[in-house]
């Protein structure tokens, strides 16, 4: 997810009436019970796609979705304007501080205990790791344990190919699809593996990878249940992924209703709370976890939602004192962190764990 917002002018118009579908049921549980959520929602984040949209709740398991949405025919017109358009970061290689050189040495040494990794080179730090760096540490590695030379990562999602690029460098085989022919492009000039599409046909065979990431790319999907069940048949037995996508459940959402950054209307197609992600990942044949540590990023979510509060507000509206707006949303990030640490359920973004459990022997097909 970006952490700025495109402030050029609002989308005008409609979308196109033949671009729209119904839907009726829930994507993540089938459910058929409902309730209103947000009515005429536009497009404040990237501004490039028109209309007015509603996100409904569902009564069974608590997702958000979105009714009517874009058809997969007609969704790219909503990423005319996104941030993995950029340049793939970290595609450079230029010279490297001493400084430098001695962080990555600790993160190595840091990934080689946590993950597995036997990175070089690695240096211990004279003071314990923060839990901040160790948060940093476990991102850039994506959560995944190594299982060694030739293991295969498939990134669903991977935009301009940064993250492919970060697990290159930690010695795994990389791949990924991406929708977007921009970014798949910008992917490509980095020189990875990338294909522009969502799924590739024919797909890869069953058994294929070690290892798929989805960040922040579940909520994105028409059909998300589905690609959960097609990541398991392509994970190799004991295989893991990693997902990543905003919480509805979580307290900026509550804060600021529809102006809560993680809606991003319509690109975010189904908003998962923390029960029916999990939920969802164990129907499809996943032993679910959490990450060691939980995502706090309360205080850039909060900061970026005031930002499109006061971008909606008519002229004139919402004098006063800003900088006591900023310290109330301050104190209100920093509770919401500070209660995602003994209840990650509530964070900002849910970060769950999957592996594919082995077959028991003698039960092989």
């Amino acid at each position: 997810m970006p952490t700025e917002l495109y402030m050029g002018g609002p989308a005008t118009g409609q979308w196109p009436a033949e671009g729209l579908e119904r839907v009726c049921r829930c994507p993540v549980c089938d459910g058929g019970q409902r309730q209103l959520a947000y009515a005429n929602l536009t497009d404040q984040v990237f501004r490039c796609a028109p209309g007015k949209w509603n996100l409904y709740r569902c009564e069974s398991c608590g997702s958000a979705f979105l009714d009517p949405r874009p058809t997969p025919a007609s969704i790219a017109l909503a990423y005319a304007n996104y941030y993995t358009h950029a340049e793939t970061a970290g595609g450079g290689r230029g010279a490297v501080s001493w400084w430098k050189q001695r962080r990555i040495a600790q993160r190595n040494h840091y990934l080689n205990r946590q993950f597995g990794y036997a990175l070089r080179p690695a240096a211990k730090t004279l003071l314990p790791l923060s839990n901040g760096r160790r948060r940093r540490f476990d991102r850039f590695a994506g959560f995944l344990r190594f299982p060694g030379t030739g293991a295969r990562v498939l990134d669903i999602g991977c935009g301009n190919g940064s993250f492919l690029w970060q697990m290159q460098t930690l010695g795994w085989a990389v791949c990924g699809v991406e929708p977007d022919p921009k970014s798949a492009e910008q992917a490509r000039k980095a020189g990875l593996d990338v294909r522009e599409e969502l799924w590739p046909q024919p797909p890869w065979p069953e058994a294929h990878f070690d290892a798929i990431t989805l960040f922040h790319v579940m909520e994105h999907l028409h059909d998300p249940v589905q690609t959960l069940a097609d990541c398991w048949k392509l994970l190799k037995p004991g295989g893991q992924i990693v997902i990543a996508t905003p919480n509805y459940g979580a307290r900026g959402r509550e804060y600021f209703g529809g102006d809560w950054r993680g809606l991003e209307i319509p690109r975010h197609l189904v908003l998962f709370t923390d029960q029916s992600l999990w939920s969802a990942m164990e129907r499809c044949g996943f032993a679910v976890a959490r990450p060691a540590h939980p995502s706090l990023n309360a205080r850039a979510m909060f900061k970026l939602s005031a930002k499109l509060h006061r971008a909606r507000q008519p002229a004139g509206q919402g004098a006063g004192w800003p900088g006591l707006a900023r310290l109330r949303r301050e104190w209100l990030a920093f509770k919401a962190d500070a209660a995602t640490k003994t209840d990650p359920r509530h964070a900002e973004e849910l970060i769950l764990l999957g592996t594919k459990a082995p077959i028991p022997a003698g039960k092989q097909s």
